[in-house]
């Protein structure tokens, strides 16, 4: 795994699981231990506003008590909900959606069994889930590492619109 400076890590702004953070200009964004989970960094380039979420599940379904629930407890957790929402917030921060581009990381087959075929597995429902959103967003994937039997961590560049993908045993991957 990558080695980070402690001022690289203080400078970069953290994304828990079920969560997003928008930023603008050379800010780096962080999200740990995507396993089934996927990373998603939009990044509008010629305002340099950028986002990265940490989708937890594909979608959003709402039972009685939850059906009002807002961004604060978790509606970001889903690639439907989430998704559109990052997306909204980083329009009232100046990106415009025509220009908007993304990058996606994660989905790993974390847990292998003899029933469920890799193609059924929620790591492969949250890929599908966030690729189908983008595309009602017409969002376009420029690029994406997604699937294999490894974690990620990825740190995405707002300025640059790289994203870095780190994984222990392994060497850094840039996308």
């Amino acid at each position: 795994m990558a080695n980070f400076t402690l001022q690289e890590l203080q400078s970069m702004i953290t994304v828990d699981m079920g969560d997003y953070k928008v930023a603008h200009g050379e800010k780096k964004l962080i999200t740990r231990d995507l396993g089934s989970c996927v990373g998603v960094a939009i990044k509008d380039s010629l305002t340099e506003v950028g986002g990265l979420i940490h989708i937890m599940l594909p979608e959003y379904q709402p039972n009685g008590c939850e059906a009002s629930l807002h961004h604060e407890v978790g509606t970001a957790k889903y690639a439907d909900t989430g998704l559109e929402e990052m997306v909204r917030i980083l329009e009232t921060k100046g990106a415009q959606r025509t220009r908007l581009v993304a990058k996606i990381a994660g989905g790993a087959h974390m847990i292998l069994h003899p029933v469920i075929a890799e193609s059924r597995d929620i790591s492969s429902q949250n890929v599908a889930a966030v690729k189908k959103k983008l595309g009602e967003l017409n969002i376009p994937v420029l690029a994406e590492e997604t699937g294999e039997h490894y974690p990620r961590t990825v740190v995405f560049d707002v300025s640059s619109g790289t994203l870095r993908i780190v994984t222990s045993g392994r060497e850094d991957r840039m996308l």
